[in-house]
């Protein structure tokens, strides 16, 4: 029987394992590039995919951007063509009333003062300034308002009225336009506001009132502050009051903004007033005033 040597079998047994570690380490190796290849093939896809991504989204976001934009401009364009027409047909419609009331009896432009217009320095317990007639407009400069107050300046032809339609053409020209206010006073007595008087004010702001007063009954709202999108601000504003009888109806810029009846006062005169709701300063100016007994 023969024995196999023991060092040859080691021998061989070791030629083995290095080859079995040599073939493994072949493989961790061929593996390790295959995951690096295949990582980097995976980076460049999705960077690839990425810069595609972002290029479109940029693309995108630059087309919306633009479509906003475009979107906006003819918004804008549209508004300020719509803009345009309205402010040409107000003016043209404006125009047009302004050539209507040259035709009524009574008519004052004020280039002068024919009708005898209160004109004068001003220094009372209520304010300081002055009345004038200036560059073909009656102005009202309140340097001081010592107190909030109501002032007015009566027309007095052609005497007292049951009928009339009346109008005038004002505007604010300093101090706030919540603050200072005009109108007309309508059915008053020559003696003042205390036989009774209806008032009409307007506000630049977009309000007005009518109020009835006489020193028995006080102040007594017929239509509170009531807000309206007839006024302008800081342009001319056209007041228009039209009585028959007991019945009244109102309009600022051709628009009817009110009607009310009240049988309290059967006829009267028209007066243009100021209205001021705090001790500030203040101008307005009045024109184009028109009357026509009906």
């Amino acid at each position: 029987m023969e024995t196999p040597d023991p060092g040859i079998s080691v021998q061989n047994q070791d030629q083995k394992d290095i080859t079995i570690l040599a073939i493994i380490l072949i493989m961790i190796c061929c593996i390790s590039i295959g995951v690096s290849a295949g990582g980097y093939y995976i980076y460049e896809q999705y960077t690839e995919a990425q810069t595609i991504s972002q290029t479109a989204t940029s693309q995108f976001m630059a087309t919306k951007i633009k479509q906003d934009t475009n979107a906006q401009a003819t918004v804008q364009a549209q508004a300020t063509a719509t803009a345009l027409v309205l402010k040409a047909r107000s003016t043209a419609t404006a125009q047009a009333k302004i050539n209507l009331l040259a035709s009524y009896s009574y008519y004052d432009a004020f280039d002068g003062n024919l009708n005898e217009w209160r004109e004068e320095e001003e220094d009372n317990d209520f304010w300081l300034g002055r009345t004038s007639i200036e560059n073909g407009r009656y102005l009202w400069q309140v340097d001081e308002a010592k107190d909030i107050f109501v002032a007015w300046a009566d027309f007095t032809n052609p005497g007292a009225l049951t009928d009339f339609d009346a109008a005038v053409l004002a505007q604010r020209t300093e101090g706030l336009p919540e603050n200072v206010c005009y109108g007309m006073l309508f059915r008053k007595s020559l003696d003042g506001i205390d036989p009774g008087s209806y008032i009409f004010s307007v506000c630049e702001h977009g309000y007005f009132s009518i109020l009835y007063y006489d020193e028995n009954a006080g102040w007594e709202t017929i239509q509170d502050w009531t807000e309206t999108t007839a006024t302008y601000e800081d342009q001319p504003n056209l007041l228009e009051i039209s009585a028959r009888g007991s019945d009244f109806t109102l309009f600022i810029n051709s628009q009817q903004v009110a009607q009310f009846s009240d049988d309290r006062l059967k006829d009267g005169y028209i007066a243009l007033f100021i209205d001021f709701y705090e001790k500030l300063p203040g101008a307005v100016w009045f024109d184009n005033f028109a009357l026509q007994p009906r």
